[in-house]
């Protein structure tokens, strides 16, 4: 579960993204209890969502990806997928500094396949298409 950053303001605080086995995201109004729409993409349970402070939307899945989102018009939009890693992907954090850093099930702390390969540990998140 990930709350949606205060400072983007739009909606005074009031959503948030639940992840789910069944492998889509659900962003909710805490206000009204009603689901906004329904993140779909993954093929296996989604372990891990962060909303970045961008507005942007991180998913990390048993599928092996991470995959990043954006509301558009009440709507998701799949912006990218990351892939490159061994095993699924148990968790993510985003940073002030526009890293990020996933916990791949494989513990060897290696990045999987590197930049070229789309690999998101460890890579540069200076622009949302760069990765």
């Amino acid at each position: 579960m990930s709350w949606e950053p205060m400072h983007l303001g739009s909606n005074k605080c009031e959503r948030l993204a639940s992840s789910s086995k069944d492998g889509t995201v659900k962003i909710w109004n805490v206000r009204t209890g009603r689901p906004e729409c329904t993140l779909a993409g993954h093929t296996q349970s989604v372990e891990c969502v962060r909303w970045g402070g961008e507005g942007l939307i991180y998913t990390a899945s048993r599928d092996r990806t991470v995959k990043v989102w954006a509301l558009e018009k009440g709507r998701g939009k799949l912006v990218r997928t990351l892939t490159g890693h061994a095993h699924r992907v148990n968790s993510l954090a985003l940073s002030t500094d526009y890293v990020c850093r996933t916990g791949p099930y494989d513990h060897t702390g290696k990045i999987p396949g590197g930049k070229a390969a789309g690999a998101c540990a460890d890579a540069l998140l200076a622009a949302p298409a760069s990765c």
